[in-house]
């Protein structure tokens, strides 16, 4: 998604940030007042409604809504036509909330002082209190969620990311990962146990009725499934064998567990489990395709959030993330004497409008799935599968037959090395074509010499069969498979130097959108270069030129290195001519031009990502050292670049980025990088203010406002960080501008 800002500052005229988060759409509250048997829609608003949980009385629902642009707790009585009602006001995130046992207390997670806490406030659901009135009951520098009370009222359970060091991603160097564990404290804030300790998610803890277990999901067991523990965090063990996911439990009145669940579609379920059968069904017979966090009432009420999938969910050549384009969020936001109006856009990588228009610019996947993205002669790939199947059981079978005329090991032996072949053939085309995306002409000339190889290795086997023959040996059947072997593992080779540039559909399709109407209409279509790789040809960046005349972007790889290609793009909206920008055949990238020319960009050249400038006078290398440096914006009048760096990391640490700046001295050189950015962790995507007085940009400074299990599975974000912050480069006041506990960045501040 991404939200656009409305700035209107004293004296100003409007201005606009956009920046993309990941955030999903349409949830709303259902209900259920008979056990389960029919389903209400107990909230119907635009905007994200979630996390519910019924009073001890049975009288309201509180629960967590996005209807003022930022997450706030919202009660509404359960009966009656009345509206939601804001419970607490604040500037800040707020969710997850609990009910104490006598419904005169609710724990929730704020952000009020900057991470996620645990906060305890009287539940007065007449009178909207304020934030400062709330206690903090964790106050501590790591990311404390999903409060639970103690059925005596006197301790909260909770998950908290405090006892473990962040770790990298297994997948994404880029990104970082958390742990967490489940801790219980007093509600005066002392006493606090650490209950679980593993090396993968524990979270949502719930207490049993009598107050002598605690339940909770933990991935310990390679996906997250349904424990339980006493109370002092002893005898932890599986309570529900289930093949899938299981997160959210919650105790039935009866003692079994319901729990939230998901397939590979994304359709998420609420289950029950009975605890003495292991027997799981769902929990309702008839509901809408995505259901998560349900509470239960004794009294037979039952509440959860989901909703059913967007229309646009799923279909070809739609905006890239699910839903409307516009997520219709509204807030106001104050800093700096400005005040923020915003809207959400779904759409990562998106060119923002510039003055007098609404429309954004992107790219768009009409590629939906993979035999989509082949073109006929793609499925040529094929072959080498079913090549290795077929040889790999003419080996067996032959060796079966002929095993009293020729050893079998021998035929055994070559259907392993029929395997091996395979795989090392399939390997190496998989190494330069994806893995490592070289040129087109580095592949053909690669994969024809392996053809030429294989080539001679058969002629070789032919030859050899032939002589085997007339001499009279059996054994020219296994000198004959080798020869098939090899002059079919040759076609493959071949299919793959000759006909790399028909495998994939490799074209890009850009398209313009009224961000307000919704309308969508084509702008242009990029066709690759020949010998461009198409793993290397997916848009990475785009933004509109400051004068509005020209849209330019990046194709590459997202995880491609220094040398791989990656290059710059222009396309003009007057003459719909585009023009190739970058002049390298190294990693080009993330190019942002002044009003007066100059073009800064990152590039690979120097065998390591640094960042360069261009002007009429030619090509400068600002930073030329060993560092990786990415990521580069240059403001509106040319006076200062800032850019995303790791050079403050030691080569023992895991390296996390920071934000430099650099300005122009009065001799056009430029300034040593200075550090901008604060806190640890990863910083990135800083971009100007108009006025070239502020930078904003994206940062994982405060932590995370959720479980991270609960998280990744909705919409897979693997950075898990992404809160944007104004810097203020004269001041150097810092304002952080989001608040949510979805992952946002790529911040653009347009007029």
């Amino acid at each position: 998604m991404i939200l656009v800002f409305n700035i209107t500052g004293i004296g100003q005229s409007a201005e606009r940030i956009f920046y993309s988060t990941f955030s999903p759409q349409d949830w709303d509250i259902y209900i259920s007042k008979n056990g389960g048997k029919t389903i209400e829609r107990f909230t119907n608003h635009p905007s994200l409604d979630y996390d519910a949980v019924i009073s001890p009385d049975g009288k309201y629902v509180v629960y967590t809504s996005e209807r003022s642009g930022l997450p706030q707790l919202y009660v509404q009585p359960i009966e009656g036509n009345q509206s939601p009602a804001l419970l607490i006001i604040s500037n800040s995130f707020q969710d997850q909330a609990a009910f104490s046992p006598d419904g005169s207390q609710l724990a929730f997670v704020a952000s009020h002082e900057g991470n996620s806490d645990i906060y305890i406030i009287p539940f007065l659901p007449d009178s909207t209190q304020d934030i400062s009135t709330a206690s903090n009951l964790t106050n501590d520098p790591g990311g404390d969620f999903r409060p639970a009370f103690s059925p005596d009222g006197k301790q909260v359970a909770f998950s908290s990311d405090r006892g473990h060091e962040i770790v990298p991603h297994p997948q994404f160097p880029f990104a970082r990962q958390r742990i967490g564990d489940i801790y219980s404290v007093d509600i005066s804030g002392k006493n606090l146990k650490r209950l679980t300790d593993s090396d993968s998610w524990d979270g949502s803890p719930l207490w049993s009725a009598d107050g002598t277990k605690i339940v909770f999901y933990s991935g310990r067991t390679g996906k997250n499934s349904i424990f339980e523990m006493n109370t002092d965090g002893t005898s932890q063990k599986q309570l529900i064998e289930f093949p899938g996911p299981a997160v959210s439990p919650k105790y039935l009145p009866n003692g079994n567990i319901v729990f939230t669940t998901w397939n590979s579609e994304q359709d998420f379920k609420i289950m029950q489990a009975d605890k003495a059968t292991q027997e799981i069904t769902p929990l309702f017979s008839n509901s809408p395709d995505l259901m998560f966090h349900a509470d239960i009432h004794p009294n037979g009420l039952m509440v959860f959030h989901g909703g059913n999938y967007p229309e646009t969910q799923r279909q070809q050549g739609k905006f890239g993330f699910d839903g409307n384009v516009l997520a219709k969020l509204t807030s106001s936001l104050f800093f700096a004497d400005q005040q923020i109006e915003a809207f959400g856009v779904r759409r990562a990588f998106v060119a923002p409008p510039q003055i007098g228009n609404n429309l954004l610019f992107y790219d768009a996947g009409d590629i939906q799935s993979f035999f989509e993205y082949l073109k006929p002669l793609g499925f040529s790939v094929f072959w080498l599968p079913i090549l290795v199947i077929v040889m790999f059981l003419s080996g067996l079978i032959l060796g079966v037959r002929n095993r009293k005329k020729t050893p079998f090991w021998k035929y055994l032996l070559f259907s392993i090395l029929t395997v091996v072949a395979g795989i090392a053939t399939g390997g190496l085309f998989l190494f330069v074509d994806v893995i490592n995306p070289m040129p087109v002409s580095t592949i053909r000339w690669t994969m024809g010499l392996l053809t030429v190889v294989l080539i001679v290795l058969g002629w070789w086997q032919y030859k050899r069969t032939t002589r085997l023959k007339e001499t009279g040996k059996e054994t020219y059947r296994i000198s004959k498979l080798y020869n098939n072997l090899f002059y079919g593992l040759a076609a493959f080779s071949f299919l793959c130097a000759v006909f790399i540039n028909h495998f994939v559909n490799s074209t890009i399709h850009f398209y313009q959108v009224d961000y307000a109407t919704e309308e969508r209409k084509p702008l242009f279509i990029l066709e690759k270069e020949p010998n461009t790789n198409p793993a290397n040809f997916s848009v990475l960046d785009s933004k509109v030129t400051h004068d509005g005349k020209a849209l330019i972007f990046t194709t590459g790889s997202f995880r491609a290195n220094a040398t791989t290609q990656g290059d710059i793009w222009k396309y003009d909206f007057a003459t719909k001519i585009v023009t190739k920008l970058s002049d390298s055949p190294y990693n080009d990238g993330f190019a942002d031009i002044s009003k007066d020319g100059k073009i800064v960009f990152r590039s690979g050249r120097s065998e390591s990502f640094d960042i360069y400038l261009k002007t009429t006078k030619g090509i400068e290398n600002l930073t030329n050292d060993i560092h990786r440096d990415n990521f580069p914006a240059i403001s509106i009048q040319g006076d200062k670049i800032v850019f995303a760096s790791d050079r403050l990391r030691k080569d023992n640490e895991y390296k996390t980025m920071d934000i430099f700046l650099m300005k122009l001295n009065p001799d056009n050189s430029w300034s040593e990088p200075e550090r901008i950015s604060a806190g640890k962790g990863q910083n990135a995507h800083a971009h100007f203010s108009p006025d070239g007085e502020w930078v904003i940009y994206t940062t994982e400074g405060y932590g995370i406002n959720d479980e991270q299990a609960l998280i990744q599975p909705i919409i897979f974000s693997p950075q898990m960080y992404g809160e944007i912050v104004a810097y203020n480069l004269t001041t150097k006041e810092r304002f952080r501008l989001t608040h949510n506990k979805w992952e946002e960045g790529t911040p653009l501040w347009v007029e």
